[in-house]
C-alpha cells in the first residue's frame, strides 16, 4: 500500500511540473477568416467559424470571435479575432478581421 501511495505520489507531483500552453477563446483557422464574405448568413459564417466567442444580448447583431494564443518560438501573447456585423435579415454587412498581419 506504501508503495502505491509512493506512485501516486510521484505521479502528481511529475504533472504538476508540466508547463501546459495557453490557449483562450475560439480557435481560429487562418484560411476560414478569408473564406467567409460579406452577404452570407449567421448560420453559414458560424458553420465555417464556429460559435462566436463573445454573443453580447445588448447588441445581437454582433458577434466576435476571439483567440489569444502564447507563442513559443517569439515568447509573445497574439490576440486575433474576427467582428461580424450582422443586418435584420442576419446577413453580414461587415466583417473586420484583425491580428493576422
Amino acid at each position: 500500500m506504501k508503495l502505491f501511495i509512493t506512485i501516486m505520489m510521484c505521479a502528481l507531483l511529475s504533472t504538476a511540473c508540466i508547463k501546459q500552453k495557453i490557449h483562450q477563446g475560439n480557435v481560429i483557422d487562418p484560411d476560414s477568416i478569408w473564406i467567409i464574405q460579406e452577404g452570407d448568413t449567421r448560420f453559414a459564417i458560424e458553420q465555417e467559424m464556429g460559435t462566436p466567442m463573445v454573443k453580447d444580448s445588448a447588441h445581437p447583431e454582433r458577434a466576435l470571435y476571439i483567440e489569444e494564443f502564447y507563442d513559443e518560438e517569439t515568447g509573445e501573447q497574439y490576440t486575433r479575432g474576427v467582428e461580424v456585423i450582422y443586418d435584420d435579415a442576419w446577413r453580414a454587412t461587415s466583417i473586420r478581421r484583425f491580428g493576422f498581419e
